[in-house]
């Protein structure tokens, strides 16, 4: 479900004016680099407080490129270019439109695009270990730097505890939530020790990186909808909180054992509480149903977050964390017919009470963002008006809802799930 903001999993986010565009040239040193003249003896000092301030050593000297940032961007770029699949975009771009969370005048694979390419400040690239960063011809600046640390933190991580094979692994089997999970963890380490690094700089550079991170052009995230920049953020905002509580609890060594037995829903990333109760996602099934002309696409779990940030987006932010708070499990289906979509979620809350509250947030944010006209009913509702179908469904702790372009095939693919036991 969250396939496209997994592309990059390990990169920096909000990189500013790094000076001129100069030629970068070729050095080496303890840390290989292909810098802009003076960086590479930065580069080298930056090792040392990468492996300080996280309590690591490198098992091998890290890979680090530093470009201009034109070239930083449109290396970034080419990653997605590279990684984006038309017809997952295809899919995506539907159901966002279905939910009501995009209107018909966003083409989502260019926003993904030209989002990463504004956004990104520095990536790590777990296939070849090279971390690329952006500086000018004078060499890094305080934001730079910074950056420069959070992704040497990142090949640390990986060199220690290997967790790019494992998000590998785990983007191929289409276990979504649990890869997101683990990259709030690895931007979370990142995001925290790089704050402890620019923490301790002198006042003066603390204060020029702030100004420069503020003079960040944030035209192409403000140009869409919010939903997108808080996707994007959430592994550094909320894997942040999540480390801070690792630390809090059990300092550095903490953070280390996470990579071990690492979280693996974005439920025990909001609410750390719940990773350390090791409190797992409960097992939901859709029922198989068929859809004539259609096929599944993808089926897996939608998540705490998911939820809060897409069925829930109608409704005011304290709500939908209500709403999303006492998920206890879940399971998602797409069926896909080349051009249109339906979807099927089946949620299961931790008591019939957070169902309860479930169901209530979800009708009034179907009401407000898709097209289907006023809810009718209680436990059971439809919409009957409007261009698209909408089905709510509470039963005990279970709720389902269906959403489709062609109103005939939503009701029967509901009369299929009820009828294969849904709902208690």
């Amino acid at each position: 479900m969250r396939r496209l903001f997994l592309l990059l999993m390990v990169l920096a986010l909000v990189a500013g004016a790094c000076g001129d565009d100069a030629t970068p040239s070729s050095t080496t040193g303890p840390a290989t680099t292909l810098a802009p003249g003076g960086a590479d003896g930065e580069i080298t000092a930056l090792v040392a407080e990468a492996e300080r301030v996280r309590g690591l050593e490198f098992f091998d000297d890290p890979i680090v490129t530093v470009v201009t940032q034109a070239e930083l961007a449109e290396r970034v770029r080419l990653q997605i270019e590279e990684d984006l699949d038309p017809e997952e975009v295809a899919v995506l771009q539907r159901l966002y439109e279905l939910l009501g969370l995009l209107d018909g005048s966003v083409d989502l694979g260019q926003a993904y695009r030209d989002l990463y390419a504004e956004q990104v400040g520095g990536f790590y690239d777990g296939d070849t270990g090279e971390m690329v960063v952006s500086a000018g011809g004078s060499g890094l600046s305080a934001l730079s730097k910074t950056i420069v640390v959070h992704e040497l933190i990142h090949a640390l991580t990986d060199q220690h505890y290997g967790f790019d094979d494992r998000s590998t692994t785990l983007v191929d089997a289409k276990q979504y939530e649990e890869a997101v999970a683990l990259q709030a963890l690895v931007e979370g380490d990142a995001t925290y020790y790089q704050l402890i690094y620019m923490q301790e700089l002198p006042v003066d550079e603390q204060l020029d990186a702030i100004q420069e991170s503020l003079g960040v052009d944030t035209a192409v995230i403000d140009s869409l909808p919010s939903w997108f920049g808080e996707d994007l953020t959430f592994p550094y905002d909320s894997g942040f909180g999540f480390v801070s509580r690792l630390v809090q609890e059990h300092g550095i060594v903490g953070v280390n054992q996470a990579y071990e037995r690492p979280p693996t829903t974005t439920e025990q990333i909001i609410h750390p509480e719940k990773y350390f109760a090791q409190e797992p996602a409960r097992e939901v099934s859709l029922p198989a149903a068929e859809v004539a002309g259609y096929e599944v696409f993808e089926e897996g779990i939608f998540g705490e977050w998911n939820l809060m940030l897409y069925l829930l987006d109608g409704v005011s932010r304290g709500n939908a964390v209500v709403g999303a708070g006492g998920w206890g499990g879940d399971r998602y289906r797409m069926y896909w017919n080349g051009t249109d979509l339906l979807f099927a979620y089946l949620y299961e809350g931790d008591t019939p009470r957070d169902a309860e509250e479930f169901a209530e947030y979800l009708i009034d944010s179907v009401a407000a963002r898709m097209d289907v006209g006023s809810p009718q009913g209680g436990d059971v509702t439809t919409f009957p008006g409007g261009s698209v179908y909408a089905y709510v469904e509470r039963s005990g702790q279970r709720v389902l809802f269906v959403g489709a372009f062609d109103r005939s095939l939503g009701v029967s693919l509901v009369e299929s799930l009820r009828n294969g036991g849904a709902l208690p």
